[in-house]
C-alpha cells in the first residue's frame, strides 16, 4: 500500500474491509479456535457484539458479557482456555495487573461497566490472586464517582488513584502504579467520540490519566505529546491488553449509542483504528461526516512504532 494513502482513502478503505467481513460473518458466529489464527504480519482485534449483554436501560447481563469477553479473549488468542489464552499473552502467576480505566464524565456518564470489569478480574483470577488486579483512575474520587468502591486493602481487587499510589516516577513522569507497582498493564477505555481535534476519547486518551496533572493539558495541545506518553517504555513495555468498553457509548459527542460489544487487541493503535470504524458505521448511518484518522495514531505509528492504523495490516475478526 502506497505510504503516500490518504486519511479519507483509509477511511473508505477500512469500510469497505468491515463492509466484507460483516457480510462473511452473518449473525456474526463466535469464530472457533482453529480460525482465530491471525494473518501472518497483521495486527489481530476483535470486535465482539452480543445484544443480550445490555439493555436500553443501561443494564448488563453478567453471564452474557463474561460469555462475549471469553469468548472474544479466545479468538483474539487462539486459546479455548482463558489460563491458557493469558499465558500466550505474557501473564505469569507473580505478576501484579494495573487496570488503567476512565471514570470521566465530560461529555455524557460513560465510566466502564462494573460487569466488564468483572468479567476481566474473573478471568485474571485463574492465573493470580484478585488483590493483584489494581483499578485506578487519576484520582481515587474519579473511580468513587465512577461507581467503584475504594479498596487499598490487601483482599480482593484494589481500587485508587494516582492520588494514593505513592506519586511518580521521576524520569518516566508517570504514576508509579504503572512504573514500580504493576509488572503487566491492561488499557481499558471506553467507546468515547468527542469529534472536533481529538476526534475519539480512547486509549491513547485513556492514558492522560496514567500522568502527572501539570503534565495532562500538554496532551490537549500536542497530539506528538499524546503519543509519546503511551511509548514510555512502563506502557509499552508492560501493556498486554487493550479493551474497549463499547457496550454503551457514543458516535457523536454526547450522542449515546448502545452497540452492545467490546474491541480488544494488543496493537493500541490498530485497536483504537477499529473502534472508530465501529463510530463510523453508525455515522454513516446517522449521515453523518465520517471521523477521519487522529493525527496522534499517525504519529504513534509512524514515529513511535506503536502498531498501525493502516486498514491492510489489520486483521479484524467480528464475532
Amino acid at each position: 500500500m502506497s505510504e503516500k494513502l490518504t486519511r479519507r482513502d483509509f477511511i473508505k478503505s477500512g469500510s469497505r474491509a468491515i463492509a466484507v467481513l460483516g457480510a462473511a460473518a452473518g449473525a456474526f458466529p463466535f469464530i472457533k479456535g482453529t480460525l482465530a489464527a491471525s494473518a501472518a504480519g497483521k495486527s489481530k482485534v476483535i470486535a465482539a457484539r452480543n445484544e443480550r449483554a445490555i439493555n436500553s436501560r443501561n443494564v448488563c447481563n453478567q453471564k452474557e458479557v463474561t460469555l462475549m469477553f471469553d469468548r472474544a479473549l479466545s479468538a483474539l488468542t487462539g486459546k479455548d482456555d482463558s489460563v491458557k489464552a493469558w499465558d500466550s499473552l505474557g501473564l505469569r502467576e507473580n505478576d501484579v495487573v494495573a487496570i488503567k480505566v476512565n471514570c470521566n464524565t465530560w461529555t455524557i456518564r460513560l465510566s466502564p461497566h462494573w460487569e466488564l470489569v468483572h468479567a476481566l478480574c474473573e478471568s485474571l483470577k485463574r492465573v493470580i490472586p484478585l488483590n493483584q488486579v489494581i483499578i485506578y483512575e487519576r484520582t481515587t474520587s474519579d473511580l468513587e464517582q465512577g461507581g467503584f468502591k475504594a479498596n487499598k486493602s490487601m483482599t480482593g481487587v484494589r481500587y485508587f488513584g494516582n492520588d494514593d499510589g505513592g506519586g511518580y516516577h521521576p524520569r518516566e513522569r508517570l504514576t508509579r502504579i504503572v512504573t514500580d507497582t504493576a509488572t503487566k498493564i491492561i488499557n481499558l477505555a471506553s467507546l468515547k467520540c468527542v469529534d472536533g481535534g481529538f476526534g475519539v476519547s480512547l486509549f491513547f486518551k485513556n492514558h492522560i490519566g496514567s500522568l502527572r496533572d501539570r503534565d495532562m493539558s500538554k496532551c490537549h495541545g500536542d497530539l506528538d505529546f499524546l503519543a509519546e506518553v503511551s511509548a514510555r517504555p512502563s506502557i509499552r513495555d508492560k501493556t498486554i491488553l487493550n479493551l474497549c468498553d463499547a457496550l454503551r457509548g457514543t458516535y457523536r459527542r454526547g450522542v449515546p449509542w448502545y452497540w452492545s460489544g467490546i474491541v480488544m487487541g494488543r496493537d493500541p493503535v490498530a485497536a483504537e483504528y477499529a473502534a472508530i470504524q465501529v463510530m463510523n458505521e453508525k455515522r454513516k448511518q446517522e449521515r453523518v461526516s465520517l471521523l477521519e484518522i487522529p493525527s496522534h495514531l499517525e504519529i504513534a505509528e509512524r514515529k513511535y512504532r506503536l502498531g498501525t492504523c493502516n486498514p491492510g495490516k489489520i486483521d479484524l475478526r467480528r464475532i
